[in-house]
């Protein structure tokens, strides 16, 4: 009879510490501050959500025991599902949205599946879902880049898939943001009629998430200068951004067969090749150029070898700052 009470009471207080271990994960997992948008202490994440008028990000602190890249990520995805705690706040995944898989690829990129019902949310809904996920997950240390997957098919924008992102793809969408959109300065690199040097070009951009900035800096660059400006074009207009992506510092750029025909005969390879490298570097957090051609290594672009991987050459801009253009594109 005593061992039988014994046994009793060990599952009795092997059920009490589960139960204990439980509320302290879950009083670590709790908000820190209620009106949320406040700058997280030590050991706090934020956690993004919006509101219901849905005009931007907002967010709320979080106190997560580190317990490891993969154990942080599966709270996150919880915290992320939940109405936060606020009530002028809404998280950002409909109810209707699931969540059909995740797991890291051999690269460490975080994938995420959604179900179809993803493709329903309105533009703006999606944008700060994507910005929030994005945001929220590359606080974790070991989570750099998302990409995601609707029912096992990469997320497309514009008939081209969306890729890989990371934190810095994303403007701050925080408060009364009527168009979520920002203005942002780039700096582009064009050329002048002699064609042997790169003028910088700094124009202002309004973006809105997206696209990527190497995406959007790149478009710019092959749309090509206004037409009242001093600049010359060196990309040939009718070239195509395949693929475009930034992982451990180095922007992969795929472009259409299209690129290797400059638009004037008197550019030099070098400044046709350097234009879109120095524009990319530009960048933050690109500090190397790799371009392919439809998806396969070219070893020259005329005399220039491009089947390496290319740095900024400040020595083929010109000494003298051709200027600044400051309307919006």
């Amino acid at each position: 009879m005593k061992t039988k009470n014994m046994f009793k009471k060990n599952i009795f207080l092997a059920v009490l510490m589960v139960l204990l271990i439980f509320v302290c994960s879950a009083c670590n997992d709790a908000p820190t501050n209620t009106d949320g948008d406040e700058e997280p202490g030590p050991g706090e994440i934020k956690i993004y959500c919006t509101n219901a008028s849905y005009d931007g990000l907002h967010w709320e602190n979080y106190k997560l025991t580190n317990s490891g890249r993969d154990e942080m990520v599966q709270k996150v995805f919880g915290l992320l599902g939940n109405q936060p705690s606020s009530a002028s706040h809404k998280k950002v995944l409909p109810e209707d949205v699931s969540i059909i898989s995740y797991y890291f690829d051999e690269d460490d990129q975080l994938i995420i599946d959604f179900s179809s019902q993803y493709m329903n949310m309105s533009t703006i809904q999606e944008t700060l879902l994507r910005a929030a996920f994005v945001k929220t997950f590359c606080q974790i240390s070991g989570v750099e880049y998302l990409e995601f997957y609707v029912e096992g098919v990469p997320l497309m924008h514009s008939d081209k898939p969306v890729g890989i992102m990371t934190d810095s793809d994303f403007v701050n969408f925080y408060g009364n943001s009527s168009d979520l959109k920002q203005n942002m300065k780039f700096t582009l690199y064009m050329t002048d009629k002699e064609g042997k040097l790169l003028q910088d070009c700094v124009i202002n951009v309004d973006i809105d998430g997206m696209k990527s900035l190497e995406e959007v800096a790149l478009e710019k660059l092959i749309m090509g200068p206004e037409a009242s400006s001093s600049f010359e074009p060196v990309v040939n207009e009718k070239t195509v951004i395949n693929r475009i992506r930034t992982f451990d510092g180095v922007c992969y750029v795929d472009l259409s067969e299209d690129f290797l025909s400059k638009p004037l005969g008197k550019i030099t390879d070098e400044v046709a090749v350097y234009s879109v490298v120095n524009t990319l570097c530009e960048i933050p957090g690109v500090t190397k150029v790799r371009i392919t051609i439809n998806g396969s290594e070219r070893k020259n672009f005329g005399k220039v070898a491009i089947n390496d991987f290319l740095s900024l050459k400040p020595e083929l801009i010109a000494q003298e700052k051709a200027g600044e253009s400051t309307g919006n594109n």
